[in-house]
């Protein structure tokens, strides 16, 4: 596949453009707009503020923290109690296909961190069939699919949504998101905001083709009801590594201290969840790119790793990926034809 000579970018992703040198043009726009984040210290003073705001706000927790048991999920949960003194509850998402390896990493750090803790499962029946939609029909638009496979999108919707009703339900100020800089699309609106700002006709007409073929009650996993988007205040929802900084070298050494074991199960992108291997395969066989590219691209562009090191984890070299999605999928088929 022919790339961008500058990050990983493949000529067929979606409104890249390529100059005579082969450089594409979101390299090119990162350069012109001085990187990810020109306005880093106003976010960090805002971070900052909304921190000792609504620190000791709530009488037993100050942040919700999704926690994956995934390397960056992990290091927040550090960072948030370590460095800024925060009394926290981590959430877990089960969506049926954490690895068993992420599962005892929960377990050891939240232990050794004297975390309280929350575990949503799902009936899988349901999640089966999401799923299952997600990487078989157009569920969602390509201009969202640059960013991520549509089988993640569903799940980390769910995630954050069920976090924040959470949140919303044990009047917690705060959720907290570990995601990485390069997941992060484009705009500071992304890092910090609260959920309730964004008209909720319009956050539901994003998963109309998912009600379309499973049923209206998915509803209840990707959004929060009506009433609970009106409490005040409402919880803010924050993404702090692009703000505080995210080093991978540094992530790894510190989180092996608290006992976290790299998982052998998943593919080169994932250090918690299988099914990500499902998404993987799907969205390049119907787009032709790789929904790790963009991510990828972004932390070869902001020094977080190298070119060679981004190439890896898409190209898959131990050829993890399509053995682990054989076996979701498997998975994912023998659910449907239990819970018709």
């Amino acid at each position: 596949m022919k790339r961008c000579i500058s990050c990983i970018i493949p000529y067929s992703f979606p409104g890249a453009k390529f100059d005579s040198a082969g450089e594409c043009s979101i390299c090119r726009r990162f350069r012109e707009r001085d990187g990810l984040i020109p306005s880093l210290g106003k976010l960090r003073n805002r971070l900052d503020g909304i921190i000792n705001e609504n620190k000791g706000v709530n009488p037993k927790y100050d942040a919700l923290v999704a926690y994956s048991g995934g390397k960056d999920s992990t290091f927040l949960v550090y960072t948030l109690k370590m460095k800024y003194g925060l009394n926290l509850l981590a959430f877990t998402f089960d969506n049926g296909f954490i690895s068993g390896h992420a599962v005892s990493n929960i377990k050891t750090v939240l232990n050794k961190l004297d975390i309280d803790h929350i575990i949503f499962k799902p009936r899988y029946g349901l999640m089966a069939k999401i799923f299952a939609a997600s990487a078989d029909i157009p569920v969602y638009p390509v201009s969202l699919l640059k960013f991520g496979s549509a089988v993640c999108i569903s799940c980390i919707r769910m995630v954050n949504n069920l976090a924040l009703k959470t949140a919303v339900e044990k009047k917690i100020p705060m959720v907290m998101l570990g995601n990485s800089p390069g997941q992060l699309i484009q705009s500071e609106n992304e890092l910090i905001y609260r959920d309730n700002m964004i008209p909720y006709e319009l956050k539901k007409s994003l998963f109309k083709p998912l009600s379309e073929s499973i049923g209206s009650e998915i509803y209840d996993y990707f959004l929060l009801g009506e009433e609970q988007y009106k409490v005040k205040p409402f919880p803010y929802t924050v993404n702090p590594f692009p703000i505080i900084g995210y080093d991978e070298e540094t992530i790894y050494r510190t989180i092996a201290k608290l006992g976290w074991q790299k998982p052998d199960d998943v593919d080169p992108n994932s250090t918690n969840c299988r099914l990500n291997s499902l998404g993987i395969i799907r969205h390049r066989e119907k787009l032709n790119f790789h929904p790790y590219d963009y991510e990828m691209s972004m932390l070869v562009r902001l020094g977080i790793i190298s070119r060679e090191d981004a190439l890896k984890r898409v190209e898959d070299p131990d050829g993890r990926v399509p053995v682990i999605a054989e076996q979701v999928a498997e998975k994912l088929n023998r659910a449907q034809f239990l819970n018709p």
